[in-house]
């Protein structure tokens, strides 16, 4: 029986010719970008149910990070959050700026983790360059999810 690859199998293949410097490099950049659309002006209707999936989704992804790491991301301080349903657009906006800068910082420990280390991703336990590739896709949708919304907001003054 054939079927279609599992997703997995394209990101190895990404992670064997990119560096795990490069991901970092292109982290990087995709939070620059990202910084760009959170503060811009013209913000549209539903900006703040955007952002909150968008947060929220990013902080799942942390969490999975911390708990693959063990031990080894306890030199990542815990972030105290309140509830995103209780957060004005400008603290939204704040609150994911500081949760792509904690996603970073994870990103950092699992860099500077030990030889053998995994972390798990779509659903299976992988090495830290398989996983920095992944990490890379999901962040860049996310990013693609805020710039939408900030394009539906129209930038027209």
């Amino acid at each position: 029986m054939t079927g279609d690859p599992h997703p997995l199998e394209a990101i190895r293949a990404q992670a064997a010719v990119i560096s795990p410097a490069r991901i970092r490099a292109d982290l990087d950049e995709q939070a620059a970008a990202y910084h760009t659309w959170l503060t811009a002006d013209g913000w549209g209707a539903g900006a703040e149910d955007t952002l909150r999936r968008v947060i929220g989704m990013e902080r799942k992804m942390g969490m999975e990070m911390r708990i693959g790491l063990g031990d080894y991301a306890a030199k990542v301080p815990h972030r105290l959050t309140a509830p995103l349903g209780e957060m004005t657009l400008p603290e939204l906006v704040e609150e994911a700026r500081a949760t792509r800068m904690q996603t970073l910082a994870f990103v950092d420990r699992v860099l500077a983790a030990p030889p053998g280390v995994r972390v798990w991703t779509l659903g299976e336990e992988v090495e830290p360059g398989v996983y920095l590739v992944a990490l890379r896709e999901r962040l860049e949708r996310l990013g693609t999810v805020v710039e939408g919304a900030r394009l539906e907001g129209g930038l027209s003054g």
